[in-house]
Order: structure tokens, then C-alpha cells, then sequence
């Protein structure tokens, strides 16, 4: 609630504390006055004089002794009346004006939010999807909020370059030009600790060959704040057949799915706000891929899980981002080539390497706004 007492108001205030002060005053001299005259009447009485014969008799003396204590009695009541009744109505006025305080804003239960991002290299999980090049994306996603949680819905682009781009296509890959993303799901925070529950479809459009690479996977994210500014996380990721190779598999005679599932740790620590209104912060994952090794094994490649990192610095301004970030994976040349399904050697083989990338990223929505 926000506290105000104007000018006015205080001038308003000075001037009833007089006026009850005055009044007080005006009371005690009335009492003073009515008890002088009780005592020239009683001279009076005591004399002789200032009365009728009537008023000498017993009835008359007992009228004027029933007087005299009403007089007794009303005159200090009216005194104490007039003292406590003053302070207290001084304090009354003396208590400050209080405005209240605005209604607080309705969150809207519709928002939209949409962003953009360029960046050096597309990495996925520790692998260039970008053949090491540059590229660029959006997203927009609109949300509907209830007292149970955030419902969302999205669609996401992002330009890719494929292995297969530079082979001949005797491994039977797809060759597509972009990622474009379908999902859905809910999310929501109890206090410090949220999760986030949903569906990520990835589709693979204008591909080549006889090969369709699409694939979808189910994820769990949950994050608790360990202090307002230090937050800890935890993400899992589970597809039946990792960018349908089980379609590869079976082009070689073989049955096997590349069933997979990712898990990763995350953290993520904000920095104090220059005054500037620059923001920072420092932020790490660390992750491992396991992936059904069988349709691999049987095409003679070797085990294509592997663990991914990244650690990095990000500056905040307003709806941007700058982000500079270091990754890496623990898989070597044979291990890339298993896992791309390309083999050793091939002009791909390093696109599992650690590498830098800076990304500029920008994220709003409709509401933020307004």
C-alpha cells in the first residue's frame, strides 16, 4: 500500500488540533465560572439574602443541596471529558491519510511469444548441423495461461546443411535445407521449482533420395532456483528412432530402430545488472546421448552414444542476447562418422570437434509489448 498526506491535508490537520485544544480551553473556563457562582450563592444562602422566604424552608434547602451536587458532579465530568476528549481527538487527527493502493494488473491469459537468432555454427547436442557455417532462425509460439500451468504450442525454422550435401548418396541420407519444428506442451512454478512437460517434432523438408529423416522425441524439463540468482536443472529427452534411421537400417536389410535417450544437467548463475541496464550471466550443460547401437553395429559402425558440454557467457539487453559459448563432445573422427552414418574418412568427420560459437538471439512477446 502507498503512503501520501498532501499539503493540505496537514494544514487541515494543524487546524483542528487547535480548534479541539480550544475547545478543551472554553470547557475548563466554563466550569471555573459555574463554580464561582456556587459560591456567591452559597453566601447568599448562609446570609439571609438573595431568596425567598419560600427557599428557607427544608424542602427548599434540600433542592438547593440536590443542586449543588449535580453541579459537584457534572462539572468534573465535564473537565475530564474535555481533557481526555482533546489528546485523544488530536491523535485521531494526528493519524496520517492513507491512499490506497491501485488494483493489481490481471495477467492476461492469452501471449504470443516469438524471437529470432543468427549464429556462427547450428549445433545440435555437440554436432554442427550447419556444415560449420553460419545460420539463422525463428520461432513463435502462443501460450494460454490458467491457474494450472501454461499451456504453449510452436513452430520453429532453422537453416541447415547436411552431410549427405557433400556425398553421393550411396549412404542413403536425406539432404534437406531446413529444420522446421512442431511442439507442444505445459509448463508451470511452484515457488521456486518448475517443470515443463512436452512434444518436439522435427521435420526435415525438401529431401532428397528415398529417405525421410523426421523424428520426434518427448522431453521432461524441471528447474529449481537455489537462490534468486542461481538456478539448477534437469532435462530428459526420449525418441524411438533417432532421426528415423530405423528407415536406413531397413534399406540394409535390418530392423533395428536407433531408440535413444538424452539427459543433461544444466546451471545457470545471473550476474548483477549494470547500470547501463546490461545484464549477464554465466550458464553450463552437461549431457550424455544414449543411443541403440544395434542397426549401427550391424552396418558396421561403432557405438554412437557420447556425452556433450557447454559453457558459456551471455549478455543481456532488454529483449537481447549475446551469447558466447564453447562445446564439445568426447567423440573422436570414427565415433562422428558412426554417428552421422557417413563412415571414415568423410569431409563431415569433424563436425563433432569442439568448437566456439557466438549467437545474437532475440526473445519477446505480445504482452511485453504493450
Amino acid at each position: 500500500m502507498s503512503f501520501a498526506r498532501s499539503d493540505r491535508a496537514a494544514r487541515k490537520l494543524d487546524s483542528l488540533k487547535k480548534a479541539a485544544s480550544a475547545f478543551a480551553f472554553v470547557l475548563l473556563a466554563w466550569g471555573v465560572s459555574l463554580r464561582f457562582q456556587q459560591v456567591k450563592t452559597d453566601r447568599n444562602w448562609h446570609s439571609g439574602t438573595g431568596g425567598t422566604p419560600l427557599l428557607k424552608t427544608g424542602a427548599a434547602t434540600g433542592v438547593k443541596k440536590q443542586g449543588q451536587s449535580m453541579k459537584k458532579s457534572i462539572i468534573p465530568a465535564a473537565l475530564a471529558l474535555a481533557v481526555t476528549a482533546a489528546p485523544a481527538l488530536a491523535a485521531d487527527l494526528s493519524k496520517p491519510v492513507y491512499k490506497a493502493a491501485p488494483a493489481p494488473a490481471v495477467t492476461p491469459a492469452w501471449d504470443v511469444a516469438f524471437g529470432g537468432v543468427v549464429m556462427s555454427d547450428y549445433n545440435f547436442r555437440g554436432v554442427s548441423q550447419s556444415n560449420k557455417g553460419p545460420s539463422g532462425g525463428a520461432y513463435f509460439e502462443p501460450q494460454f495461461t490458467t491457474a494450472a500451468g501454461t499451456f504453449y504450442v510452436g513452430v520453429a525454422g532453422v537453416g541447415i546443411n547436411w552431410p549427405s550435401a557433400f556425398s553421393d548418396g550411396s549412404v542413403g541420407l536425406s539432404s534437406p535445407s531446413a529444420e522446421i519444428d512442431f511442439y507442444g506442451g505445459w509448463r508451470n512454478t511452484w515457488g521456486a521449482l518448475s517443470l515443463d512437460l512436452g512434444y518436439w517434432y522435427y521435420y526435415y523438408p525438401k529431401e532428397q533420395f528415398n529417405i525421410d529423416s523426421d523424428f520426434w522425441e518427448i522431453y521432461a524439463k524441471v528447474a529449481y532456483a537455489v537462490t534468486p540468482d542461481f538456478t539448477i536443472g534437469a532435462n530428459i529427452f526420449y525418441t524411438p528412432d533417432m532421426l528415423n534411421y530405423g528407415a536406413v537400417f531397413a534399406n540394409a536389410g535390418f530392423t533395428d530402430k536407433a531408440e535413444a535417450i538424452y539427459a543433461s544437467a544444466t546451471a545457470k548463475w545471473t550476474l548483477s545488472s549494470a547500470a547501463n541496464g546490461v545484464g549477464a550471466f554465466l550458464s553450463g550443460e552437461l549431457g550424455h546421448w544414449w543411443i541403440e547401437d544395434g542397426g549401427f553395429i550391424n552396418m558396421s559402425f561403432s557405438d554412437p552414444s557420447y556425452t556433450y558440454y557447454n559453457a558459456g557467457i551471455g549478455f543481456t539487453y532488454k529483449a537481447l542476447t549475446l551469447d558466447l559459448r564453447y562445446h564439445g563432445t568426447n567423440m573422436n573422427q570414427t565415433d562422428c562418422g558412426a554417428y552421422l552414418l557417413v563412415g571414415t574418412p568423410h569431409a563431415t568427420n569433424n563436425w563433432c570437434n569442439d568448437t566456439f560459437i557466438v549467437s545474437l538471439k532475440a526473445d519477446t512477446s505480445i504482452n511485453a509489448l504493450k
